[in-house]
């Protein structure tokens, strides 16, 4: 079977690595995938030391944050554009990875299967709509990363047609954390520097506990990526005085994580179930969360990582100072044994391989 995989950026972002995840499970089962995406960014690269063919498509810019009437015409344009390409290239099954090629992927499709692989809420109800009807149109399979993402295609999507497989990540060493008296907390949050992050939530609780006296320094690890102009400067000007090390964008996610005590997730409700957490699972780092969007699937409030309800900063500088005061190992041991019933790399391929070849057989026996 030959799949062509569509991707809306060539960044490596989370979604991106979901897909490279998947690649090594493709090639085993002796199909052959075609990646393409706009730009020339390292998904590339990855992609091909996958194993996969590549190809660049046109498909924006567009505007971050909310969208001009120019961004309208130039996607209506692209969508066309994608539409006929699509229709032209010798593949068995299409897959989108994002919501943008979703459309061209269904206008283009011609009969063959179409999979849609959604990783995130849409927030606004008319971009749920449109995905959802894009994906009804070609009578497409869904899998969402979530069932918090899942909802939102319930009313659309045909019975037997949606699936739900949680992410999964590779095997990050488990380190037994040590706790000694005056402990000077190094708390993290990691990940590409975008409103739905959070950045600015954790750099406010910062400031809030600096003036309580708490000992901590904080780390940022990624770079701007996907976010509106301004917000960078906005995250830059929230740590002025506080103690926070900016680690730009970095891909040793291990070494990073074996240098924090604590990691924070204050994401907002565009979030499903964020890959740092999974590889914080199973790493034996503690996780403080918002309660928020998908992530109260993965997370159980104080036995496998810590929940915020409220989702605003005081609210998450008073978890920070309550969870630093408790014995991490058992929280830790739990989120460990999660990540190896329910969140390794090899159960996620071998769910994502599952449907993919469900769609492919069904496709087969129709024609």
């Amino acid at each position: 079977m030959k799949i062509l995989f569509l991707e809306q950026f060539s960044e490596l972002g989370g979604g991106q690595q979901c897909l490279i995840d998947l690649l090594p499970g493709i090639r085993e089962r002796g199909w052959e995938a075609t990646v393409a995406a706009p730009g020339s960014g390292p998904l590339f690269d990855a992609a091909r030391e996958a194993g996969a063919e590549t190809a660049v498509i046109q498909l924006g810019p567009y505007a971050n944050g909310r969208k001009t009437p120019g961004d309208s015409v130039r996607f209506m344009r692209d969508t066309l554009r994608l539409r006929n390409w699509i229709a032209r290239q010798d593949a068995d099954l299409i897959y989108s990875s994002a919501p943008r090629p979703l459309v061209a992927a269904a206008l283009g499709a011609r009969g063959r299967p179409v999979v849609f692989h959604a990783q995130h809420h849409f927030g606004k109800w008319y971009a749920s709509a449109l995905a959802s009807m894009a994906a009804e149109y070609a009578r497409s399979t869904v899998i969402a990363d979530a069932e918090y993402v899942a909802r939102q295609f319930r009313p659309y999507v045909g019975p037997g047609r949606l699936h739900i497989v949680y992410n999964g990540v590779a095997e990050i060493p488990f380190a037994t954390w040590k706790f000694w008296r005056d402990h000077k907390w190094r708390i993290g949050i990691i990940g590409r520097i975008a409103p739905m992050k959070g950045h600015t939530d954790l750099l406010r609780a910062a400031a809030l506990l600096a003036l309580q006296g708490f000992n901590a320094n904080y780390v940022i690890c990624g770079a701007p990526m996907f976010a509106p102009a301004g917000y960078m400067a906005e995250v830059q000007r929230l740590a002025l005085n506080l103690p926070v090390d900016f680690l730009g964008w970095r891909r040793d996610i291990p070494s990073v994580l074996a240098n924090l005590d604590l990691l924070v997730v204050p994401s907002t409700s565009a979030e499903a179930t964020t890959r740092v957490i999974l590889e914080a699972f199973s790493a034996g780092i503690p996780v403080i969360a918002y309660a928020i969007g998908g992530i109260p699937e993965i997370i159980r409030d104080s036995e496998n990582g810590f929940l915020v309800p409220e989702c605003e900063p005081r609210a998450l500088a008073r978890k920070i100072q309550e969870v630093t005061r408790l014995d991490f190992g058992p929280i830790a041991a739990r989120a460990r044994a999660d990540w190896e019933r329910h969140y390794s790399v090899a159960r996620y391929r071998e769910e994502m391989i599952r449907v993919i070849a469900g769609c492919g057989d069904a496709c087969a026996t129709t024609t």
